[in-house]
């Protein structure tokens, strides 16, 4: 996936305003009370987990309390638009996924300014993995690309990034004849395909691989650079011949874009410190995740990478959004 150009020049984390002996002050005495992450889907699912082991490891190293406020709808645009508009102190955070990067481009008004927010950490990331029952006779993505050929698929999903990881995959590379069957999240996605209501689902590897591991599915593909080390055997879409496309999931802390920033750089290095304990590294690869870490001079980029790359997509599938 290429880099594309860096995001707004250090994408503003526009932070002239505060004088830089009153930063160094708060910084300095930061935290000093709880701070919230708000987490843009419901309890129980995999961004929400991210964030309670993230902020269990800030709590002990900060010494104050991390509380998680669940807001989820509109793909995470509602605590979106509720951290852009907090206050700038380093109090609220925002935790969600690449969700926000999609949803720069499949909404017309996702109700923010993404200049509003200001990337702080990006500490995990996930593949989707491409799968099908274990039954099934294709044992490879190209074998079951060619069946599909004569006899039209129905793909299952259970979010954005599922959708247009599929619907690009499929029609745009795959040029196949393939019925979109949209689910409201990945669990009825995969009930649907173990249930023969389609012939194959895409889907975030911390879904799927508790499925293969049961033996009741089969990876044929993941999307990412690499193979995922909880599915060293499965092969890239890049290593089954269709280059063009390396797409991953991300886990992501965000703030106020006029945080001041001697306190965004003490969160940045504390998250990095965090995911770089062996018990959180150990415990985000047993959800299918990929400890990651970046300083956070470079995480307007990636964030920026994203954003281009998922609206890339979006464009060539002819995907509608809202």
């Amino acid at each position: 996936m290429p880099f594309i150009t860096r995001f707004l020049a250090a994408s503003a984390l526009a932070l002239s305003f505060v004088l830089p002996t009153e930063a160094g002050a708060q910084a300095a005495d930061y935290p000093n009370r709880k701070i919230t992450f708000m987490v843009g889907f419901a309890p129980g699912g995999g961004i929400d987990t991210f964030a309670r082991v993230v902020a269990q490891g800030l709590t002990e190293q900060f010494n104050y309390p991390i509380v998680i406020e669940n807001r989820p709808g509109a793909a995470s645009n509602i605590a979106a638009r509720a951290v852009a508009n907090a206050a700038p102190d380093g109090y609220t955070f925002l935790v969600t996924g690449n969700s926000l990067a999609i949803n720069q481009t499949y909404y017309k008004n996702p109700g923010y300014s993404i200049s509003e927010l200001a990337p702080i950490a990006f500490s995990a990331r996930d593949s989707l993995a491409i799968a099908v029952t274990a039954g099934h006779p294709a044992r490879t993505l190209n074998e079951f690309m060619s069946g599909a050929k004569s006899s039209p698929i129905s793909f299952g999903f259970g979010g954005s990034s599922a959708r247009i990881a599929s619907e690009y995959v499929f029609k745009v590379l795959g040029k196949l004849p393939a019925t979109a069957v949209p689910y409201q999240s990945g669990a009825p996605a995969l009930n649907a395909l173990l249930g023969g209501h389609v012939d194959v689902v895409t889907g975030p590897i911390v879904e799927i691989f508790p499925q293969v591991q049961q033996g009741k599915l089969r990876a044929l593909a993941v999307t990412g650079p690499k193979r995922a080390r909880v599915l060293p055997e499965v092969p890239t879409l890049r290593e089954s011949g269709l280059a063009g496309i390396e797409v991953y999931g991300w886990n992501g802390i965000l703030a106020p874009a006029k945080i001041p920033p001697e306190i965004a750089l003490k969160v940045n290095s504390a998250v990095n410190a965090v995911v770089a304990t062996q018990a959180v590294e150990q415990r985000l690869r047993t959800l299918g995740y990929e400890p990651y870490s970046l300083p956070l001079a470079e995480a307007p980029a990636f964030l920026k990478e994203s954003i281009d790359a998922w609206a890339r997509m979006i464009r060539e599938a002819g995907i509608t959004g809202e």
